[in-house]
């Protein structure tokens, strides 16, 4: 295979997204709002698939450079069928698809010996196997080249109190990252995930609203990062901009910390 070299690129042409179209699952709040932001702000057409159509919409028509085709659509990750269309719709808007990024995902605390069968199934369902179905369904439509990027977790790598099935599903996109890396490279597809820590999305700080108790154990872990806070949205969304782009260009099947120095303690 001809060896790709980006040496006399310029660093703005290789960071740039334009002219390419990117599906971002559960984009309408939180990581995935913020994603989306920073891709369209590198030039991409932003598709943001959501479970609420409106907020998909609205964040759509607040994106960057309006005159780019950017839309919001319903999406249900649990529904093959519903993730099929979503790829369906960003190519009969612009034409193609070179990005995807797995996004959505629920984190609900559940004790292993407590926890109903269909709590495990509904995380399974929407954090890996709605994975499976967006990597698989954005690899049929891109046509010789595209990247695809998994939102993992540290928990990916170590456990959660009381959240088997998070880290279950969490460690299994791990899983399904590098194995659609490796069946994927020929075709040009390069496959990556992000593992952030603890970030301040929409739906840790509902988790603060749990009382007193719940918000000073999430500002004591924060605190015990090596940098000392937790994320914030845009800090995944800055390294996904960069997986996604030429600058990542010989990356595949890397699972890239965004973590604050939590798994190096």
């Amino acid at each position: 295979m001809p060896v790709k070299d980006y040496s006399d690129v310029a660093l703005g042409d290789l960071i740039s997204l334009a002219g390419r179209t990117a599906v971002i699952t559960g984009g309408a709040a939180g990581i995935g709002k913020s994603i989306a932001r920073r891709l369209a702000e590198a030039g991409a057409a932003v598709m943001i698939g959501d479970l609420d159509e409106g907020k998909a919409q609205s964040v759509a028509a607040n994106l960057a450079e309006t005159s780019v085709p950017h839309a919001g659509v319903k999406v249900d990750v649990r529904d093959h069928a519903s993730i099929a269309a979503l790829g369906d719709f960003a190519i009969a808007r612009t034409g193609r698809l070179d990005i995807w990024i797995n996004n959505a995902g629920i984190f609900p605390a559940g004790k292993a010996l407590e926890l109903p069968d269909d709590d495990w199934s509904r995380v399974l369902d929407i954090n890996l196997r709605g994975t499976f179905f967006g990597g698989r369904e954005a690899a049929l439509r891109m046509q010789g080249q595209g990247v695809i990027v998994n939102l993992a977790s540290t928990n990916s790598f170590n456990t959660g109190v009381s959240a088997i099935h998070y880290v279950a599903s969490k460690h299994g996109v791990v899983g399904v990252t590098k194995s659609l890396a490796v069946e994927l490279a020929g075709k040009g597809i390069r496959v990556l995930a992000v593992a952030p820590t603890m970030t301040t999305s929409d739906g840790v700080m509902q988790m603060r609203k749990l009382g007193p108790e719940v918000a000073e154990g999430l500002d004591n872990f924060a605190h015990s990062l090596p940098l000392g806070r937790a994320g914030v949205p845009d800090d995944v969304a800055r390294v996904v901009l960069f997986l996604v782009s030429d600058l990542a260009a010989f990356m595949t099947g890397a699972v890239v910390l965004v973590d604050g120095g939590e798994l190096a303690k």
